[in-house]
């Protein structure tokens, strides 16, 4: 039950304007880090849809560094990240100036001021980070604050793990205008085609296209079992769980074992790219679509990687099974 007292102080703390598309608009980002050599790459990433496009890249001279630019929109989901990632955190992104100040090793207690969303958003992550119970916080403010953008982006970050009529009731109260944000868009795509599937369930059929742009429907795969792995390029734990993936698909493919790995993409170089590397020789699709992947929405994919075993009379028989897990299961249906 979501304390009453808690939910009520955080409406009160969070009275957030929405925000949607405008005219291009400038931007400039001064920052100052401490403990970085001269000369150091920083990138700023775009993430409007769940990955990580690189908009720019400078270099930091004397502890200080600047980005500056165009916005083609009010706001924009940013990153911004040292060359390997090491370092690296998010935030909002508006006309006019903001203020970057971190520490190498850092970056995740960087201090962001200028963004009103981003504002926001630090108010949120203060709340978080003295909450008991971090969901508990994060519901009450989407419930309380249905006109704000935060609230858009935080529901569609969770809305296929929390449950799925709790994320019907709390998209329903979102204004019109917060309605029109992409992340309310990929909630509404997430209600209209999640299944809600479990263990014991039949398959849902889809259709995406292969690496090389023939359409493949799940339905059209013939075999004993079926994996539907879910995965993408940019995932680590996905990439590090592949070469046990390609084992296991070696040893008890001539068995009726079959793979239909679906991906989380929006670059189709970085995703065949990946394919090749890892040399996963199964049958591969996206949509590129990157996080609005449909048969992710279908099958309520909520982090990466994840699967679905599926047997020879299309029943879903386990979920999420690697390794000696995913071994054991085929030496006993095969």
């Amino acid at each position: 039950m979501i304390n009453k007292i808690t939910c009520f102080f955080i409406s009160t703390l969070f009275l957030i304007s929405s925000y949607g598309q405008g005219k291009i608009a400038k931007f400039k980002i001064d920052g100052k880090i401490q403990g970085y050599n001269n000369g150091t790459l920083l990138y700023l990433h775009d993430l409007s849809d769940g990955s990580y496009k690189k908009i720019d890249s400078t270099v930091i001279a004397n502890d200080i560094f600047t980005f500056s630019g165009q916005l083609k929109t009010k706001y924009l989901k940013t990153a911004i990240s040292t060359n390997d990632f090491a370092d690296r955190t998010t935030f909002w992104l508006e006309k006019g100036l903001t203020l970057f100040t971190a520490e190498k090793d850092r970056f995740n207690k960087a201090v962001i001021k200028g963004s009103k969303i981003q504002e926001d958003q630090n108010s949120l992550n203060k709340l978080i980070e003295n909450s008991e119970n971090i969901k508990e916080a994060e519901y009450c403010f989407v419930k309380h604050n249905p006109n704000s953008i935060i609230s858009a982006y935080v529901l569609s970050v969770y809305c296929s793990s929390w449950n799925k009529e709790t994320v019907s009731v709390l998209y329903k109260s979102f204004s019109k205008e917060v309605k029109q944000t992409v992340f309310a868009k990929k909630i509404f795509a997430f209600l209209s085609l999640n299944r809600n599937l479990k263990i014991g369930d039949k398959f849902v059929d889809f259709s995406q296209k292969d690496t090389a742009g023939k359409v493949v429907k799940l339905s059209d795969i013939k075999s004993d079992c079926i994996l539907l792995e879910f995965w993408g390029s940019w995932c680590g734990p996905c990439r590090e769980e592949n070469p046990s993936l390609v084992k296991i698909y070696s040893e008890f493919k001539q068995k009726g074992f079959e793979i239909l790995g679906v991906a989380s993409e929006t670059n189709k170089h970085q995703w065949t790219k990946a394919i090749r590397a890892d040399g996963l020789n199964w049958i591969n699709v996206s949509d590129l679509k990157g996080s609005g992947n449909k048969a992710a929405m279908i099958y309520g994919v909520s982090g990466y990687p994840s699967n679905f075993l599926i047997d020879k009379g299309g029943t879903i028989i386990a979920k999420d099974v690697y390794g000696d897990d995913l071994r054991n299961w085929l030496l006993k249906i095969l």
